[in-house]
């Protein structure tokens, strides 16, 4: 499959008051097109920040290096001008907390309508018509174009953003916890309404979230990613039924189950590392429960290429999975 985007040794770190923050570590991962990949982790893995570095929107006191490439050019080097034309054209974003995200004091259509100028020559009428078909799409009646999004609920405000995001027919759609603050019914009229709008506009999307059995509904394949690392990748399946990092299988093991019985939930005991701090060894030996001699002197292999888990329990059998 072609890569549509594809990421190679994503460093990225900012400068603070505190000190250097060190957020992403060394990342890999890659796109086809017309898939959906999942990018899982708990808070302040650094999803969100993989995702506004593609998009080149956090670029204060940053410090980058590695490579971003979309549809076979380089874009993590490009002139901001030349960015700005990418991001809602060719990359759609639904950002976090997107029921905040619209103005809610002016009028749906004005702000469909400011997007499509930014990017194209369009008449008014042709404008109407392609706000009306991306509504439509979500399930919103067209009719209320001229409604604020105050006028909303938060279900109708997130499809309304994805609305947006898809409005130009974009390449790639990067939706940064989409269902984040919905009851569990509407989340899963979100996630399938994104499953239906990617086979409808035959794109490819990423989707960001730190559910990971929500998300993986629709994903193809799955990265999961703690303190700025990819420590494990595969088919949505091999995930879920066969997980191998500790982070992985913990993450599905803390999971709530649907009964009315009352349960122990088996959460991550400790705390995600400090980014201000750099680790020679594993980032989650202080939180893993299988840890061996060899975790607290080499660090694990690093998630890349054809190693799909960063951790020594591949190779090595003092800390074998039971």
């Amino acid at each position: 499959m072609m890569s549509l985007l594809d990421v190679k040794g994503l460093n990225v770190d900012f400068s603070t008051k505190e000190g250097m923050h060190y957020v992403l570590k060394n990342v890999d991962f890659n796109i086809g097109k017309g898939e959906i990949v999942g990018l899982i982790g708990e808070s302040g893995s650094g999803k969100s920040t993989l995702a506004m570095t593609v998009l080149d929107i956090n670029s204060h006191n940053r410090h980058m290096s590695g490579n971003i490439s979309f549809m076979g050019e380089r874009i993590d080097s490009i002139k901001k001008e030349k960015m700005r034309q990418v991001r809602g054209k060719s990359i759609g974003f639904v950002p976090q907390s997107s029921m905040n995200a619209l103005n809610p004091l002016v009028k749906i259509k004005s702000q469909f309508f400011e997007t499509i100028k930014a990017h194209t020559n369009m008449s008014r009428e042709d404008m109407l018509s392609l706000t009306e078909k991306s509504l439509e799409m979500v399930g919103i009646n067209p009719s209320r174009m001229n409604s604020c999004p105050y006028e909303f609920s938060g279900g109708q405000r997130q499809r309304i953003m994805i609305a947006l995001s898809m409005l130009l027919s974009p390449e790639l759609i990067i939706a940064d916890e989409p269902t984040t603050a919905l009851d569990a019914t509407v989340q899963l009229k979100i996630i399938e309404l994104l499953k239906d709008v990617v086979k409808q506009k035959h794109t490819s999307m990423l989707v960001i979230s730190h559910d990971l059995h929500t998300i993986s509904r629709i994903c193809d394949r799955i990265y999961i990613m703690y303190a700025g690392k990819i420590v494990e990748t595969g088919t949505r399946d091999e995930i879920l039924n066969n997980p191998v990092h500790p982070y992985t299988r913990k993450l599905l093991a803390s999971r709530l189950p649907l009964m009315c019985e009352p349960v122990r939930v088996k959460g991550i005991s400790g705390t995600p590392p400090s980014t201000l701090k750099k680790y020679e060894v594993c980032e989650f030996m202080e939180r893993c429960d299988r840890v061996s001699e060899i975790c607290r002197t080499v660090r694990p292999p690093e998630c890349t290429g054809s190693v799909k888990v960063a951790c020594h329990l591949e190779s090595n059998s003092e800390c074998h999975l039971e």
